[in-house]
């Protein structure tokens, strides 16, 4: 009989061992500031870090991306963790004050649409989500795949958070600010005001979404596979992956330190296979996930 060979191609989290090792001697005190949505995400891979080194003492705090850099390039804190990297402008100050930025991507996530429960949407393509966040539709009937009336409602953060940088130049290269009707201080109050406002649409974090149960509806975004044929996509971990959901973006962890201290050490275990998992079962794709195929034997 003929032994029948498969090669599967399994997706794992198994990171390279030894890459990423946390430093051996730390001690002292670091201030970490994250941005908002990440903020208890991050308190985990901090209490991983202290566990590890008790002789480190580490404080979370949460704050706007653009607050988190302002701090770093006032000399402020040393470490932060942001949605966005830094543009021009913030690179040629951190240069112009001779600040040395080490940049870590360390996770991948999406920006999720969210409407109210009660709103019949199936799902928008990337055009539509686009004429509402430039302001090009602002009723309803405006939304090719609508089937409602009424004003949109478009609710985001502010001018000074990740994702309202991201949604204007990365996203869709607006060239002009975003006039968002509703703007609310956190992500976690997006979640609640559209649970509670027909008529709204709200952009988040995906993985913020996976934090506690949330009474909205996700709407998926209709794109093109790359065998052509027109599909619904989530923010899921695999859609992320393989870039079949275009509404993507990477988290950085930043760190100037003047010298290897705490931040490194922290950055070290963010990137080790103990801190990249706590990512991926946060929801979110982590930086380094390599493959193995396995010969299954079959006759």
């Amino acid at each position: 009989m003929k032994q029948l060979y498969r090669s599967i191609l399994v997706l794992t989290l198994l990171l390279v061992g030894g890459c990423h090792k946390p430093e051996p001697a730390i001690s002292g005190y670091q201030l970490l500031l994250v941005a908002e949505p990440y903020l208890p995400l991050m308190q985990q891979e901090v209490d991983q870090f202290l566990s590890l080194y008790p002789n480190v003492r580490m404080q979370v705090r949460s704050s706007s991306t653009r607050g988190a850099i302002v701090s770093l390039l006032n000399d402020s804190v040393s470490t932060i963790v942001i949605d966005r990297p830094f543009n021009e402008e913030e690179k040629q100050v951190a240069q112009q004050a001779s600040i040395r930025l080490v940049e870590n991507k360390i996770a991948d996530d999406g920006i999720a649409i969210i409407v109210h429960k009660q709103n019949p949407i199936p799902n928008m393509t990337a055009e539509s989500v686009e004429r509402i966040v430039t302001g090009t539709a602002t009723e309803w009937r405006q939304v090719a795949e609508s089937h409602r009336t009424g004003p949109v409602d478009f609710v985001l953060t502010g001018i000074n958070s990740g994702i309202y940088e991201l949604l204007q130049k990365k996203i869709f290269n607006v060239s002009k600010s975003l006039e968002p009707t509703t703007v609310m201080t956190s992500q976690r109050d997006v979640i609640q005001y559209v649970a509670t406002h027909p008529d709204a649409v709200g952009f988040v974090a995906a993985s913020i979404l996976k934090q506690g149960p949330v009474e909205v509806k996700v709407v998926p975004v209709l794109t093109k596979s790359a065998n052509g044929e027109t599909k619904e996509y989530f923010a899921g971990q695999l859609e992320l992956h393989e870039s079949l959901y275009p509404f993507h973006y990477s988290l950085y962890l930043y760190n100037a330190e003047a010298k290897a201290a705490v931040g490194v050490g922290f950055s070290s275990l963010v990137l080790s296979q103990v801190g990249q998992k706590i990512f991926q079962e946060s929801g979110l794709v982590p930086v380094s996930i390599p493959y193995r195929t396995i010969q299954l034997h079959a006759e």
